[in-house]
């Protein structure tokens, strides 16, 4: 490629900040990452420096907490909280944490960061590296894609080797593309805790193209490396998802959120074990606790599925149009627009931003959604996840069914409002 600067116009992330005050953290001190292989990090410095983007996501957690961490301390994760999937969360946490950091400096070199929202922010310290870049050229972030997959499940493989992988690439293109896989390799070798050679790396990417998802003790670990490449590329919502799943049931699930205004970056769901919050790099958990959302706290006397224009409704989720029929549980209130991708819907659901999400085709890939079914399950909402026939939601393989779409709720979502968008779903059952 050409080496070309890019001139992408940046365009400020939609996020889910709506009902949300800026996130801030109370004071304590953490501890920091090894330094990421090839990061640059000044004399004298821990990896405690700026990253690309706004002060949000890891860059705006990581200067919050060492802000902080100058003014006191609070007590440290304790021991053994998450009990035996302990070893699963934190190695989880952490190559998403690694994931994150791949992407915002890439977002850095193909200029795509959203604004600065602070002085602290304003320089991309971290990049990958990666000059030779065309205007709109989408070549890195598909390299991203494999550089993140092949970056999980390396160190999953190395962590869990009795664990089956299930991802949404596959190496073909690499072995086509020479210059996709050395770019790919490349980045996957900056942002690793170990050196990997293009054959390993090839290899782990594969690993996750398991045909039927089954392992001999159960477990499979589900990984999207980019969730709405779109929002990436505009500098709007983008999630890195990684789920465990145990005979088909998801029992553990990691949200990375790199453009995150209102709440930490990263939400861990464990099944039974509620929501957890932690930056973007560092120890968690974190002491956050979303507030409730301005919509929850209003009275809404007409809601109904016939609702006359101008009624005032509360803000909900829906998957793109198909050739259905419009699902409006709301009457004719059009459910919010929300870049890109369904886990950046789902995360907005956890959070509380929205009372709902009506993800309607019934087909569908099990990375897409493992992970943010769990984050929404354990954020508090009771059934909050079922199909539109009422059903629970399990993952019998690469892809599963449900009838008439899959129905998200918040913690806030009243039993009307749960009615009216479970019915809206049914409605455009096939």
């Amino acid at each position: 490629m050409a080496a070309l600067s890019l001139a992408l116009a940046r365009s400020s992330s939609a996020g889910i900040s709506a009902n949300l005050q800026p996130f801030r953290l109370a004071p304590e001190r953490v501890g920091v990452l090894p330094a990421a292989r090839g990061s640059p990090v000044r004399a004298g410095q821990q990896r405690q420096r700026r990253l690309c983007g706004p002060a949000t996501g890891a860059a705006f957690a990581l200067s919050a907490l060492t802000r902080a961490g100058r003014r006191g301390a609070v007590m440290p994760m304790r021991a053994s909280s998450f009990g035996s999937l302990e070893p699963e969360v934190l190695a989880a946490v952490e190559v998403v944490q690694r994931s994150m950091q791949l992407v915002q400096a890439l977002a850095c070199d193909m200029d795509v960061a959203p604004p600065s929202l602070g002085k602290e922010m304003e320089a991309c310290d971290v990049t990958a590296g990666i000059s030779a870049i065309k205007p709109g050229d989408s070549t890195p972030v598909t390299a991203a894609d494999y550089a993140i997959q092949g970056l999980v499940f390396e160190y999953l493989q190395r962590k869990f080797p009795a664990d089956r992988l299930m991802g949404e690439e596959d190496a073909g293109d690499l072995h086509a593309d020479p210059d996709l896989c050395q770019l790919a390799l490349e980045l996957c070798s900056k942002f690793s805790e170990t050196t990997i050679m293009r054959e390993p790396f090839l290899a782990a990417v594969d690993a996750g193209m398991a045909p039927s998802g089954d392992s001999d003790n159960g477990r499979v670990w589900v990984l999207d490396p980019i969730d709405g490449t779109k929002g990436f590329m505009t500098g709007q919502g983008y999630m890195i998802g990684l789920s465990l799943l145990v005979d088909g049931e998801v029992i553990m699930g990691v949200m990375g959120n790199p453009n995150a205004v209102t709440t930490p970056p990263i939400m861990l769901a464990v099944k039974g074990q509620g929501l957890h919050w932690w930056p973007g790099e560092g120890t968690g958990p974190l002491d956050f606790e979303p507030p409730k959302p301005n919509w929850a706290a209003q009275d809404f006397p007409l809601l109904s599925s016939a609702m006359a224009e101008g009624c005032d409704y509360p803000p909900w989720l829906l998957s793109p149009q198909s050739t259905r029929d419009a699902c409006r549980p709301f009457g004719d209130a059009p459910a919010s627009d929300l870049c890109c991708g369904s886990m950046v819907k789902y995360f907005a659901v956890a959070v509380g931003t929205h009372c709902g999400y009506v993800q309607y085709e019934e087909q569908l890939k099990t990375w897409d959604h493992a992970c943010g079914i769990i984050c929404v399950q354990e954020s508090g909402g009771a059934a909050s996840v079922t199909d539109a026939a009422n059903k629970h939601v399990t993952f019998p393989g690469r892809r599963f069914s449900v009838h008439g779409g899959i129905v998200s709720c918040s913690r806030w979502c009243t039993p009307q409002m749960r009615k009216l968008l479970i019915e809206a779903a049914a409605g455009n059952a096939l």
